[in-house]
């Protein structure tokens, strides 16, 4: 039996693009999923966290965390390989619901481990491409590349400039010196997040349509006019982001931080007033951090609707601060935030290679 891990990831900039074909600028993070997999009679599927075995004797949609890994058998079943009945035991060190990406990590790291066992030899766009299918089209979730492609492309030390209309692609190095990046799992994750995540998808293909435009790298300011105030705020928001994506990458070249922080919190407040995913839970973490004067940036990460806050601070101040949002936090919600420290990662490889 061999075990494969694949990281999750942080996207520092560049949120509720990859779907519209802009631009983001992710890194992974030293938190993974593992999957041990060995050749076996029958498709056994285990997970740890769901502390539950599932066998299947066929391709089956259960509706369950298990169609991450039979959505990926088919993907590969689909390209011409013959995938053969297959053991999969499930770890992790990544919290669920968080905004991390815990599903293409998982979809990553069997995709890789599948290949590896089976001597594929797939190349990492085609692991890719087998990791956003099987969650397209075999869970059903309209997700776009920049997780997946993030979970086998990150580089430690690196950030990914990445441009998801043809997945070009730059490594930035993370030059932020005394300073460090941390999250803030809010421990909130509303009901209407999915319901509300696919709107805004259909929201943004409504402004294209009505614009006859492919895609947002064609829109204009002026093009806004024409849009009634709702649609009008969703696009703006997808060009204001893709500009702070760029801006950002400069900003890290050019070790910047005061720059970057303050793309951040401009990032969290478009996502909260125009593109309206985030949530009391979140706004309140951002808004108590950039009162603290300690902390040079945060937003809200992920779909929105609860998951995690990415916070931008010198080095050894993030404990400090924590403590007292943690507090005032509990008393407005009656619940603990997690503060979760990172570094920057690889991607999918396999364990102890």
């Amino acid at each position: 039996m061999a075990k494969f891990r694949a990281p999750g990831r942080v996207n520092i900039i560049g949120e509720h693009t990859d779907y519209n074909d802009g631009f983001v600028l992710p890194f992974a993070i030293d938190r993974y999923v593992e999957a041990e997999i060995e050749i076996d009679s029958q498709f056994v599927f285990s997970s740890q966290m769901m502390d539950e075995t599932i066998v299947l004797r066929k391709y089956e949609r259960l509706g369950k965390w298990t169609d991450y890994l039979m959505g990926v058998i088919h993907a590969i079943d689909q390209k011409g390989y013959d995938v053969p009945p297959v053991r999969i035991s499930v770890t992790s060190t990544l919290p669920t619901g968080a905004g991390l990406s815990s599903s293409a990590a998982l979809e990553t790291a069997v995709a890789y481990g599948l290949s590896k066992i089976m001597n594929l030899e797939l190349e990492k766009k085609e692991l890719v491409e087998i990791a956003v299918k099987a969650e397209r089209e075999f869970v059903g979730v309209k997700c776009g590349v920049m997780d997946q492609f993030t979970c086998v492309f990150a580089r430690r030390n690196h950030a990914i400039f990445l441009d998801t209309s043809d997945l070009s692609y730059e490594y930035v190095p993370l030059n932020i010196e005394n300073f460090e990046f941390a999250l803030i799992d809010s421990n909130t994750k509303h009901e209407l997040s999915s319901s509300e995540y696919n709107k805004r998808r259909k929201e943004c293909e409504e402004v294209l349509k009505i614009l006859k435009k492919k895609s947002f790298k064609e829109v204009s300011y002026e093009d806004l006019r024409c849009l009634e105030r709702t649609l009008r705020k969703r696009a703006k928001h997808v060009l204001d982001e893709n500009n702070r994506v760029s801006v950002a990458v400069k900003a890290l070249k050019s070790f910047d931080i005061s720059l970057l922080g303050n793309l951040l919190y401009e990032s969290h407040m478009s996502l909260r007033n125009l593109y309206e995913v985030s949530c009391e839970e979140t706004d309140f973490i951002v808004d108590f951090l950039k009162k603290s004067g300690n902390v040079a940036g945060a937003r809200m990460i992920g779909g929105g609707f609860g998951g995690s806050v990415l916070i931008l601070t010198r080095r050894g101040y993030i404990e400090d601060v924590f403590e007292k949002l943690a507090k005032d936090y509990f008393k407005a919600f009656e619940k603990k935030p997690n503060l979760i420290k990172i570094k920057s990662s690889d991607g999918v490889n396999m364990c102890g290679a």
